[in-house]
């Protein structure tokens, strides 16, 4: 067989990574093992990049071309990457080897990383530069395996909360998807939605933060099956603190008259309501539904006077709370880019929102239109 020597020195040359003068302490930084592998193999190209003249750039040079990096991004990866304690730089102190062995797991079958997300990876969270690869090696197997996720899964959680691989897997991981599987009672296909979702579930202590919340949900009433339920939907319900969440169902219950057994309701149909801001997001919407009267408050007065298009819908709060009750994401809709402009609408053909469709807010663009066009008896027709 004809060995292509051209083409391999350029192989080798691109692992050592060689480029323009540098000084020799850069130069033997392979295993000696490998190292002699490589010069009974390749004996031409060792005499290459093995000799006191090879050519050897800098590690870091090496590193930053490796994954690509712009100068911008190269300047934002050195201010989060930790200091070493030596004179040698962190990326000195891994080495080459270490970081090729790194970036050759990620870039491999195992995991399954583009080059553009690998860098994506290093530059959100570097300090996993340091961790030890079999550390690393044993998370990707218990997400793979153990916790069964698809390479696809496993790369988005990767990409949006790369810190997951710097939790025991012992001490962290596997205990919380215990804790979701058994006491919460998710299934298998709902554990894997929630860790896939929201990663950064494993960031939250079991016995501070998770496992009192459940007793939280108990007290509006729910059983561990409807907790199942709410957690699957929502699953920051169960780090959100107990004070957030309380308030707003208070604000809920002041403001649209709601008993516990609506709350509840409300909670079970839709518990992303529970991740809304108060004050920028359900106040403003609650005020816009409502007729000014209804409401003890300056706010619709500060909405008229800052807007000469201000509408509003004129309901009462049982009204309201009747449109709440039957979907609760009405309140999660955006109230510049669709509230306003539907309810417009429908206030220039002179329908009435109050016999509109419960969940009318939820028709796409070309549904609301049709129903529009329909509507041509006068029952929703305002007076």
């Amino acid at each position: 067989m004809t060995i292509n020597y051209d083409r391999l020195q350029k192989t080798e040359l691109k692992y050592r990574g060689t480029s323009s003068s540098v000084p020799n302490e850069y130069v033997i930084e392979i295993p000696v093992e490998r190292k002699k592998l490589i010069e009974a193999r390749h004996p031409i190209i060792a005499k290459r990049i093995f000799s006191a003249e090879a050519n050897i750039r800098p590690i870091e040079d090496w590193f930053y071309a490796y994954l690509g990096m712009s100068a911008s991004e190269r300047r934002r990866f050195e201010k989060k990457m930790p200091e070493s304690s030596s004179n040698k730089s962190t990326i000195q102190r891994l080495g080459r080897h270490r970081l090729h062995e790194w970036f050759k797991f990620f870039l491999g079958t195992k995991v399954g990383l583009s080059p553009k997300q690998l860098r994506k990876m290093v530059l959100s969270r570097p300090q996993l530069l340091s961790y030890k690869l079999s550390n690393i090696m044993a998370t990707t197997t218990f997400f793979r395996e153990e916790l069964g996720l698809s390479s696809a899964d496993f790369i988005s959680i990767l990409q949006s909360y790369p810190s997951v691989l710097m939790y025991s897997v012992d001490k962290r991981l596997r205990p919380t998807v215990k804790f979701l599987r058994n006491t919460v009672q998710c299934t298998d296909e709902r554990v894997k939605r929630i860790c896939t979702s929201y990663p950064n579930v494993f960031s939250h202590s079991l016995e501070k933060t998770l496992v009192p919340k459940l007793a939280f949900f108990k007290g509006l009433g729910l059983n561990r099956s409807e907790i199942s339920q709410v957690v699957a939907k929502f699953a920051p319900t169960l780090w959100l603190s107990e004070e957030n969440l309380s308030s707003k169902l208070d604000f809920l219950s002041k403001s649209l008259g709601m008993k516990n057994f609506e709350l509840r309701t409300v909670v079970l149909t839709y518990p992303q309501i529970l991740g809304l801001s108060v004050e920028k997001n359900v106040t403003p919407k609650i005020h816009f539904f409502l007729d000014p009267e209804e409401y003890d408050g300056d706010l619709i007065d500060d909405l008229q006077n800052d807007d000469s298009n201000f509408v509003n819908c004129g309901l009462r709060k049982s009204e309201l709370k009747d449109f709440v009750l039957y979907q609760p994401a009405l309140l999660a809709y955006s109230l510049e880019n669709r509230l306003k402009p539907r309810v417009q609408r429908m206030r220039d053909s002179n329908i009435s929102f109050l016999y509109s469709p419960r969940n009318i807010m939820s028709y796409t663009d070309e549904k609301f239109q049709a129903w529009l066009s329909s509507q041509t008896s006068s029952w929703s027709i305002i007076n």
